[in-house]
């Protein structure tokens, strides 16, 4: 069986609370197949070196000294990687033991990668995200320093489809068609749904969102225009569901008061996972305008249960997977937002005809388990 190290920025913060669970996902499908040792470079504000290897697994900890907006990368990057090398001469890791690495960002890890890859003489897969677009349009030359990362990497998995456009804008046609094109592998996150049998009645006029309501989110997710768009919409028979909780609901709140929208919108609170599906399958359409989205989960989760969605148009996150499965919009008009709203009353039947037919063609395929388990394993197994 062969050996992955797997080399990843953002699986744990310093809390050691996990922050996502994609990484994990995809790791784990690929285990009956390869042995996997995990890396966490954990972002700290403090410069002491620390290790912790979870105990009975194949995980490590390395704390690293991070910056915010990619401040002194090189250095915290050169950083990380001496940490590795101190692990592995510490017996808390043995390099020499793996066939492959896989960082699971281009930026930072992919560094990382790139040098302990170039040390072993052995493959190397980068996973390309939502961070890395934010890097390169951050930090002026930061694409000159990854070209010889992306030259040398054997296979680049990438998510969603906005990412290979900004990837072809910010290095160049060129470059992007000598060596990142042929590389590419697309690998979206596992999204997988059982539905249940039992019969939903579509609530007319409903619609609904989910997010988390921390500040960070309540931002991102573009809730405040959201919410201006439905009173701008100045319709009677139509309401808003959100779910969620969290420390800033206070502030979602203040909006609903705000714009007079108290008998339209409903806080249902926080839903267990399992018991989310009957809200998706009984809303009209999921509206979810969001500045940025990493992937998009709950756009896939609306899908697999038959509800139209609203995203938002040439950002990244959900723009491109599928066409006439509802409406993108311009997250950052009111006026875009409210019209996107009306086009899903309008055209909701037309949607979910089109959601059907993908349903039973088989193209959301690309969100199960047994998918990305199978391009993974076959896209690992040709390097090997």
């Amino acid at each position: 069986m062969k050996n992955i190290l797997h080399i990843s920025y953002d699986l744990r913060d310093r809390h050691n609370r996990e922050i996502t669970t994609a990484v994990k996902n995809l790791i784990n499908v690929g285990r009956e197949n390869y042995k996997s040792f995990i890396i966490d470079l954990v972002r700290v504000p403090y410069p002491q070196l620390e290790m912790t290897k979870i105990k009975n697994s194949n995980h490590l900890m390395i704390n690293v000294l991070g910056f915010p907006y990619g401040v002194f990368m090189n250095w915290s990057q050169n950083r990380a990687y001496n940490f590795v090398k101190k692990a592995d001469s510490n017996d808390f890791v043995k390099l020499n033991e793996f066939d492959m690495i896989h960082a699971h960002k281009l930026t930072f890890e992919g560094i990382v990668g790139y040098k302990l890859a170039k040390q072993l003489t052995i493959p190397l897969v980068v996973t390309l995200r939502q961070t890395d677009t934010y890097v390169f349009n951050r930090m002026p030359g930061a694409a000159e320093k990854f070209k010889p990362v992306i030259k040398s990497c054997d296979k680049l998995f990438y998510l969603i489809p906005q990412i290979i456009i900004r990837m072809k804008k910010i290095f160049g046609e060129s470059f992007f068609d000598e060596y990142i094109g042929p590389k590419t592998v697309f690998l979206p996150n596992i999204v997988e749904r059982k539905i249940s049998n039992e019969k939903v009645i579509m609530d007319k006029g409903m619609l609904l969102t989910v997010l988390r309501m921390t500040k960070r989110s309540v931002e991102r997710k573009n809730i405040k225009r959201l919410l201006q768009a439905i009173k701008l919409l100045g319709r009677d028979d139509i309401k808003l569901r959100i779910i969620g909780e969290g420390d800033y609901k206070h502030k979602i709140e203040s909006w609903i008061n705000e714009f007079a929208l108290n008998e339209k919108i409903i806080l249902e609170g926080a839903i267990q996972n399992e018991n989310i599906d009957k809200y998706f399958r009984s809303a009209e359409a999921f509206v979810l305008p969001s500045i940025s989205e990493t992937f998009g989960m709950v756009y896939a989760e609306s899908l697999l249960n038959g509800t139209p969605i609203m995203y938002s148009k040439e950002y990244l996150g959900f723009d491109g997977f599928f066409d006439g499965v509802g409406v993108g919009v311009d997250p950052k008009s009111i006026e875009a937002i409210k019209n996107g709203i009306e086009d899903l009353l309008n055209n909701g039947s037309q949607y979910r005809k089109n959601i059907e037919s993908l349903q039973q063609s088989g193209g959301f395929k690309v969100f199960s388990k047994d998918y990305v388990r199978k391009t993974y394993i076959d896209t690992l197994e040709g390097l090997c």
